[in-house]
């Protein structure tokens, strides 16, 4: 099941990933789905990206669980990232990661290697998260 936003403006995507050709492939096939994705491969470029802009969704690339709750931590502190939903994608789902995850603003956890069409289905599923908490 796909869920499609009704509106016709594009969400804004911030993706996250140390891997060029998994960071280009991912961020390719998001664009193809209609979302307007800025590609960055590390903190540095992804803060600064946070800082120029404002995004519905954060997708993240994680290898481990500290640094990666440290990493989505800094994101998430600018008052215009505080409550932009993240997905993360990770190389385990354990509860205890899930559970971490969830408590840095986790929507979904995505295993890595992932499904493109896996990602666009919870990408469309966390856009509307914020309709139906306002609902």
């Amino acid at each position: 099941m796909t869920f499609q936003r009704t509106d016709t403006a594009a969400s804004s995507l911030l993706l996250i990933d140390n891997d060029p050709l998994m960071l280009t492939a991912m961020g390719a096939v998001l664009d193809m789905h209609g979302h307007r994705v800025v590609l960055a491969r590390n903190e540095e470029m992804a803060l600064r990206s946070i800082a120029e802009g404002q995004f519905d969704v954060i997708v993240l690339s994680i290898d481990a669980l500290a640094s990666g709750c440290d990493f989505a931590a800094k994101l998430r502190g600018p008052e215009i990232a505080r409550d932009v939903p993240i997905i993360f994608l990770v190389p385990e789902l354990s509860n205890s990661w899930q559970a971490q995850l969830s408590a840095q603003g986790g929507v979904f956890c995505l295993l890595k290697p992932i499904d493109p069409y896996e990602l666009i289905e919870l990408v469309e599923k966390s856009l509307w998260l914020p309709h139906i908490a306002l609902g």
